[in-house]
């Protein structure tokens, strides 16, 4: 017989006692050993890990490979976003097998097993923040319509962020050291841009880099 066992048996025996006494002393000292038993049994008995089942779902989901969403049509008014992705016969679809998460700068809606497959609209950054806890989505006959919510109301160009505009006026460089001040605008145009600006400005930087070794 295991130790818990042993324990759990000396338990019994010390409660069944203690229900037959009436002296307060000998109750008090009998559950003094009552607390110690099952303090003991606490230690010893294996304890479960339980996860919540939202937590093992998203566990699930995050394991899954996904197809992204490209096509989509979307729509703007005030402070409103519309995005629409034509799903066929997507309003019979399972509602549990859709799920919709919402950030201040970010969307990510995804799709379990739609015809086989597992699809994903995902925008990593929004133009512009959100009011995130007043997005939602709808589920049509034939499409998902994502409702965003901006918290500024000023137009949108596209539904992506696209990096932030630097002034490039060259009436705005430095005169007595025009160079450096170049540098400098480069420099945050770089820091400011997208991969592509990125790439492009490495690139112009690399070449000039070389030039000024022939000379």
């Amino acid at each position: 017989m295991s130790e818990l066992e042993e324990l759990k048996l000396d338990l019994a025996e010390v409660q069944q006692v203690l229900s037959t006494l009436k002296r307060q002393t000998n109750i008090d000292h009998l559950n003094n050993r009552v607390k110690f038993l099952e303090n003991s049994i606490k230690i010893l008995t294996p304890q479960k890990v339980e996860q919540p089942e939202q937590q093992q779902q998203q566990k699930d989901q995050d394991t899954l490979i996904y197809q992204g969403i490209t096509k989509y049509a979307w729509d703007q008014e005030g402070n409103k976003v519309k995005v629409f992705l034509n799903l066929e016969g997507i309003g019979q679809f399972p509602k549990e097998n859709i799920t919709s998460f919402f950030a201040p700068n970010s969307v990510d809606v995804k799709i379990k097993g739609y015809k086989g497959l597992n699809h994903r609209f995902s925008i990593k950054k929004t133009f512009d923040e959100l009011k995130n806890k007043e997005c939602s989505i709808k589920v049509t006959n034939n499409s998902i319509v994502v409702n965003l919510v901006k918290k500024d109301p000023q137009n949108w160009d596209q539904l992506n962020y696209k990096g932030k505009i630097i002034d490039t006026d060259p009436s705005k460089l430095d005169q007595s050291d025009p160079q450096a001040s170049l540098m400098t605008m480069m420099k945050e145009m770089y820091q400011n841009g997208d991969e592509n600006m990125k790439r492009t400005i490495a690139q112009a930087w690399s070449k000039s880099q070389e030039e000024q070794g022939m000379k």
